[in-house]
Order: C-alpha cells, then sequence, then structure tokens
C-alpha cells in the first residue's frame, strides 16, 4: 500500500513539475507575442507615415508642374467636398 501511495506521490510531483515548466514556456510564449504584436504596430505606423508623406510628395510633384495637374485637381476638390461637409455641420 505504501509503494502505490509513494508512486501516486511521484507521479503527482512529476506533473507539478511539468506544469511548472509549461507555465513557463507559456509565460515566454506571451512575451514574444506581445514583442511581436509591438513590432508590427511599429510597422503599420512607419507604413502609415510612408503612405502620408508618399501622398505629400505626389501632390507637391503635381503642383509644381512636374505632373500631371488632374492628381493636384483631384486633391483640391476632395479638400473642398471636405471643407463643404464641415460648413454643412456647422450649420446644422
Amino acid at each position: 500500500m505504501n509503494d502505490v501511495i509513494a508512486e501516486i506521490r511521484n507521479h503527482v510531483n512529476t506533473l507539478l513539475e511539468e506544469r511548472a515548466a509549461l507555465r513557463t514556456k507559456l509565460h515566454q510564449h506571451e512575451e514574444k507575442l506581445t514583442a511581436l504584436r509591438e513590432a508590427l504596430e511599429a510597422k503599420d505606423a512607419r507604413i502609415a507615415q510612408l503612405e502620408e508623406a508618399q501622398k505629400t510628395l505626389k501632390l507637391a510633384k503635381s503642383l509644381s508642374g512636374a505632373g500631371e495637374n488632374t492628381e493636384a485637381k483631384l486633391k483640391i476638390n476632395e479638400l473642398v467636398r471636405e471643407i463643404d461637409k464641415c460648413i454643412a455641420l456647422l450649420h446644422r
């Protein structure tokens, strides 16, 4: 009977050690996931910055005459529409 109890205790201790190792591994994976999410957010922010810079550059080229004037006209029309919407909201 004591042998059975000792064997059960050994098995329980082994399971507890495995559980602790798995918790440690889980914590490491969670930290890695957090780091990857932060890196992804930083890259997304950088992409947004570059896209905005690209828009600005395209607009500057179109206004300087180096590119198509239609691009500048489209941007100006878009800005005018946004201004009109704002004015309409103010008059409500």
